[in-house]
């Protein structure tokens, strides 16, 4: 290697004490990273090409209720997702399972409101069934929103907001209970959702057998969720075999066009995975690693829960937490390992 350049580990760290990112891209080179600190506080900054933003709180999240006093609180995670380069919406679940929203425009920040839950019919009353999950969404097209959760009875819901508020929640069935029947399981676990470019959108799921699970919406109907593996490791016994062992964290998925597709999740032995879909084919699972902080360096696993991504322009941007206590974050702009001149500081620490 070149002296006047300095191989860059893969994992950097540029948080402490933080948990559940959450990220959106709202420019081409410009991406929003949201996190909850130890005190509860909802904090917010941006980077624009390499540099980032001074951090900023935006507060404990919450939603006015009614006349009273107190704050209906937000659970975690949050969810965000751009509709505009000033416009980025804050999505959450309340403890009683209603939809809190909240939009970032520009520098201002007005806090929550209850959009409410969704509700089923019973003897001509409509009662509230509530989020079993918090919530996901992306967006297709500037100006709109899809929005998905897990409901109380374990399907998949949908919501639009296209500018005037959200529209009525439509239930999209659950996972394959399996055994070659029709039958539908509930939905275990996070969710997370994707657009691929204005018409393609879909969800990832982890299975009840640690697989990836996909549904997907081609721009006018949608699949039932289709299972796309497990990742594979060679038996300890017979290296020539490989079996399948389950993911052990949720997915995170993010768009990245009409003919990308990325998705991330915690493997086994706490590395990060990646597989990703060209348009034509998919990948198989690829090991991403572990962080080695320290002196000497020693691996950090991950925790699985704190887990985001986010597809800018040319560049696919991947936050996770570690066992340490630090964020951590990679990126591909066509390859994952990178090189900077000597006299570049690497310190993109939050």
């Amino acid at each position: 290697m070149d002296s006047a350049t300095l191989h860059e580990p893969r994992w950097r760290p540029v948080a402490e004490d933080v948990f559940s990112p959450a990220a959106t891209a709202c420019g081409d080179h410009r991406i929003a990273l949201f996190l909850r600190d130890a005190h509860g506080e909802l904090l917010c900054r941006f980077r624009e090409d390499r540099e980032w933003s001074t951090l900023r709180t935006l507060g404990i999240p919450g939603a006015p209720i009614g006349g009273a006093r107190s704050l209906l609180p937000a659970d975690w995670p949050i969810a965000a997702c751009a509709t505009g380069r000033d416009q980025i919406h804050l999505l959450a679940r309340s403890p009683e399972g209603e939809l809190l929203h909240g939009t970032l425009h520009g520098d201002d920040w007005d806090g929550f409101e209850c959009v409410g839950a969704p509700a089923a019919l019973v003897g001509g009353i409509p009662v509230p069934m509530g989020l079993a999950s918090a919530p996901t969404a992306c967006s297709r097209a500037p100006g709109r929103m899809d929005v998905f959760a897990v409901g109380a009875a374990g399907a998949l819901l949908h919501s639009t907001w296209e500018g005037q508020g959200f529209g009525e929640f439509e239930s999209l069935g659950g996972v394959p209970a399996g055994g070659g029947s029709d039958a539908t399981a509930p939905i275990a676990g996070p969710i997370s959702a994707f657009s691929c470019g204005p018409k393609a959108m879909g969800v990832v799921a982890r299975g009840s057998g640690g697989d990836l699970l996909l549904k997907w919406w081609n721009g006018a109907s949608w699949t039932a969720f289709v299972s796309l593996g497990a990742p594979q490791e060679r038996d300890s016994v017979y290296p020539a075999v490989l079996r399948a062992v389950p993911l052990s964290g949720s997915p995170a998925a993010a768009g990245g066009g009409s003919t990308r597709l990325d998705v991330v999740a915690r493997g086994p032995g706490g590395d990060l995975l990646h597989k990703w879909w060209d348009g034509k084919i998919w990948s198989a699972f690829q090991s991403l690693g572990l962080p080695h902080p320290g002196s000497p360096p020693a691996p950090a696993p991950f925790s699985g829960a704190s887990l985001a991504c986010v597809w800018g322009r040319y560049r696919l941007d991947v936050f996770a937490r570690a066992a340490d206590g630090k964020l951590y974050n990679a990126f591909w702009d066509g390859s994952w390992d990178h090189s900077r001149p000597t006299s570049q500081s690497s310190d993109g620490r939050i």
